[in-house]
């Protein structure tokens, strides 16, 4: 069975049926545009968006948690990078890396791109043991990276549109509710005519 054939018909029978809707909502605004429009007040709500981002807005300082246990963070960083690079190097050995990675490759640019990772995974190892080390004997070297690294996520400013009312339909529908229902009529018939299942 096709599927797509499916999926198309469902979608007819549902514009269709969203047309037969759109008929009622526009003989609504040429013989009873008042109750609409009361309708349209009791249902002109919108998002508020800074209650519900109140909370991601809102910065979280763990700093202290982590200078109160530098120890033991630094040295957990440093065994498990350690490890890491043991492994990677050592253990499994450079040349058996990349001879693996060279022949998992399906083109030369994918020879030189995982190549390329596995050195940058060596450097970030290497980097992770520094940064362990200055952790577990001098966290206060790290200030500065954590004051240019203390950021959030600011959501006020993108999603003011989305907290501003618009009153752009109930300026222009109350002078003009019939014709707007006539055009609301027109689009359901033309839907209707194009979707008609029968």
């Amino acid at each position: 069975m096709d599927y797509s054939i499916e999926l198309y018909i469902w979608m007819l029978n549902v514009l269709f049926i969203i047309g037969i809707m759109l008929l009622f909502v526009g003989a609504g605004f040429i013989f009873i545009p008042d109750k609409i429009f009361k309708l349209a007040v009791r249902a002109n709500h919108w998002v508020d968006t800074d209650s519900f981002f109140h909370k991601l807005n809102k910065p979280r300082y763990k700093e202290h948690f982590f200078y109160r246990h530098h120890r033991i963070f630094g040295i957990t960083i440093i065994i498990a990078s350690i490890a890491s690079l043991y492994t990677l190097t050592f253990y499994i050995g450079v040349e058996s890396v990349t001879h693996v990675l060279t022949r998992i490759a399906e083109s030369e640019f994918e020879k030189w791109l995982f190549v390329v990772l596995y050195y940058l995974l060596i450097g970030a190892n290497i980097l992770a043991v520094i940064f362990g080390a200055i952790m577990f004997k001098r966290p206060s070297a790290l200030k500065t990276f954590e004051e240019w690294s203390n950021q959030w996520i600011d959501t006020d400013s993108p999603l003011k549109a989305l907290d501003r009312q618009k009153h752009l339909p109930d300026r222009i529908l109350p002078g003009n509710p019939r014709i707007f229902g006539l055009v609301i009529i027109l689009g359901a018939m033309y839907i209707i005519w194009n979707t008609n299942p029968l």
